[in-house]
């Protein structure tokens, strides 16, 4: 939809994941963290009564389904259905009595049909659990069909089913099951790792209305009474949250967009309120659609859903859902129609493995957003896109991307704006930018598609796709950006020598973990007419850079592409009274909260240091190492202090401190 020891933290969570049996797995974004896809309006709150954390029956991992057929009688002025669901199954363990499916108990069961003979069940506790009348081994087909009816209430933007006015006073019914309200409106299993082979979704409405759903509509048939009764049918794998129907007064606007070759393309089949206006409204957006099918055909692989088609129905909701080609939209603007789209290969071509793997569908599908209007507006725009990302992301000290297992019950937490929309998509643009090739970023990319084609992958699975295609080991990166926290804060001094550039470069984080983020340092360097670029990786909290330059420099623009999270003092050597050039003696950072790095040239090995306060008391003492050293200043009261180093040969440097 549109809308965390380093080792020891990690390895923690995944533990906490085991041990709480969850698994989650959705995509939105919410308007109070400034995204477009499924986030719902500021006024829209959700129930975490109907949320809370999921824990299923584990009855539910007995079987693999096959295949979904939904038969439903409904009227979009109401949350009423009347109908069944038939779902093929396999069985996969070693004897099956019983069979478990997910149901609210607002619906009522009305019968259950196995194989063709009526056979008798218990639902209860949001479970149907049906006592099947043998026991079926591993490997066998099961036939089920539900038939039932009732009436789902609606509890806030992320209701399974919700029925509307829209603002020309007409009904529009509409679902959206992540991340695991499916069970609110049909029967299934909510499990992210098995998908549905195939899906068809008959839909019978009242005279006048359209239904839309997933995979192709095959036929419209008129009943006596006038009702109208629709077939959808899907032969891609799907998962559960992605199935969906929309229903009201609609009119299509249709056309077809290219695939990464202009000779091939897909169907784009829209339904909009039925109102000239409306079209004449969204008409230019919407054939937007044509440029982002193209780009992300070509920078990720052809549109997964091709030989079906791609589009839209409109819904009176807060932002917008990408069912299965077919979003589910509240509007359409620029960035939720690429968002949406872009969840087509991350998020339904590929699905997260877990609710705690988020980034794979919304991070990827926000930076969607970047890419199209990198490629199609301009880079500048897509810039602003990412500038705009930055401060929001800074907005907080804190916060990881991955959702560890203890914040799952928070669906906020899981469809954070910040985090898992925005620092996803920062992530990946630090990540593109570490590589410093685009034609290998977009090529991992691609490959990640096809390895995890119609299947589910988790963030360390995109990290190895990463390792096998540049030969590098990527767990720095994964355990900076991805677990961990914050991001880093560097103070930058430059001067010159006779034959150098010299940059210092001093690290603090805005969180705990990590204590430290290593990584590529760019700079543009101006000398005269000239510009030169310069990459350095930094991987110590005070590291010194030189760097070969005998024309003077005029000016050095830090991250000169802006692909870095980070904030940033950057300072010349003359506006620096507390730095020699001379001496070659460093400090920082200055001011100091924690600890004091002191670099210094060897001839200064074996000397003293002194920490006195400005009335020349000494309150901390000790001797030089090899080169460097850290003082742990954490003891020290806020308040200015001088630094006096002092040699073997008694050569001396002061500096003055401002402690924190």
């Amino acid at each position: 939809m549109n809308l965390i020891c380093r080792n020891m933290a990690k390895y923690l969570v995944l533990l906490l994941l085991v041990s709480a049996q969850i698994k989650l797995q959705a995509q939105i974004i919410m308007p109070d963290h400034g995204h477009d896809c499924i986030h719902p309006c500021a006024h829209a709150k959700t129930s975490l009564r109907s949320i809370g954390i999921y824990n299923q029956d584990p009855r539910l991992h007995n079987y693999d389904v096959k295949f979904y057929g939904l038969d439903l009688d409904v009227n979009p002025a109401t949350t009423f259905i009347n109908g069944s669901a038939r779902i093929l199954a396999e069985v996969v363990v070693s004897q099956m009595d019983e069979m478990v499916l997910e149901l609210t108990d607002e619906l009522t069961v009305n019968q259950v049909v196995v194989n063709g003979e009526t056979i008798t069940f218990t639902h209860e506790n949001q479970n149907l659990i049906i006592n099947l009348d043998e026991s079926f081994s591993s490997g066998s087909m099961i036939d089920v069909e539900v038939f039932y009816s009732g009436e789902p209430q609606p509890q806030g933007f992320f209701s399974g089913i919700s029925s509307a006015v829209n603002s020309f006073g007409d009904p529009v019914l509409w679902t959206l099951s992540e991340p695991h309200n499916a069970r609110q409106w049909f029967p299934c299993k909510q499990v992210l790792e098995d998908k549905a082979d195939s899906v068809h979704v008959t839909i019978t409405t009242p005279p006048g209305y359209i239904a839309a759903s997933n995979g192709l509509l095959t036929q419209i048939t008129e009943l006596p009474d006038g009702r109208l009764r629709h077939y959808w049918k899907s032969f891609y794998p799907i998962a559960y949250y992605l199935i969906s129907m929309a229903i009201s007064n609609y009119q299509e606007y249709n056309f077809y967009a290219p695939l990464a070759s202009d000779q091939d393309s897909v169907f784009i089949q829209n339904f909009l309120y039925n109102y000239p206006q409306v079209l004449e409204q969204h008409r230019e957006n919407l054939e937007q659609t044509k440029d982002f099918m193209q780009l992300f055909s070509q920078i990720w692989g052809d549109y997964p859903f091709s030989s079906e088609k791609y589009g839209h129905a409109q819904a009176p909701m807060g932002g917008a859902m990408e069912h299965q080609t077919l979003s589910t939209m509240g509007g359409f603007n620029f960035n939720i129609i690429a968002h949406e789209l872009a969840h087509h290969w991350f998020g339904n071509h590929v699905t997260l493995a877990t609710w705690s793997d988020i980034w794979i569908n919304e991070g990827f599908a926000s930076y969607g957003e970047y890419l199209a209007r990198e490629f199609i507006i301009s880079r500048l725009a897509a810039d602003e896109w990412m500038a705009n990302a930055h401060d929001n992301i800074k907005s907080q000290p804190g916060g990881s991307i991955y959702v560890p297992p203890y914040e799952l019950s928070d669906i906020w937490r899981i469809f954070n704006g910040r985090l898992s929309y925005r620092k996803g998509a920062a992530m990946l643009h630090l990540l593109r930018f570490e590589l410093d090739n685009d034609e290998l970023f977009f090529h991992i990319m691609e490959d990640f598609q096809q390895t995890f084609a119609h299947s589910v992958a988790s963030g360390d699975d995109f990290r190895m796709t990463i390792d096998l295609n540049t030969g590098e080991n990527w767990e720095w990166f994964f355990d900076q950006w991805y677990y961990g926290e914050g991001y880093p804060i560097y103070e930058l001094l430059w001067w010159q020598d006779e034959e150098n550039l010299v940059i210092r470069s001093s690290q603090t984080t805005s969180a705990d973990f990590p204590a430290f983020f290593k990584g590529t340092l760019e700079f543009k360097v101006i000398s005269g007419n000239e510009e030169h670029i310069f990459r350095v990786f930094q991987n110590e909290v005070l590291q010194v850079f030189e760097i070969p330059m005998n024309t003077p420099v005029d000016e050095i623009i830090f991250d000169p592409r802006s692909y870095m999270l980070k904030q940033y003092v950057l300072k010349d050597s003359t506006s620096i009274t507390d730095i020699l050039p001379g001496d070659r003696i460093i400090i920082g950072p200055n001011p100091v909260s924690d600890y004091l790095f002191v670099n210094y040239p060897h001839q200064w090995d074996g000397g003293t240091f002194f920490i006195s306060d400005l009335q020349g008391r000494k309150i901390l003492q000790g001797n030089l190492k090899t080169e460097s050293l850290e003082i742990n200043l954490q003891h020290l009261n806020s308040g200015i202090y001088v630094l006096k180093i002092i040699s073997q040969r008694g050569q001396q440097s002061s500096f003055k401190l401002l402690k924190k």
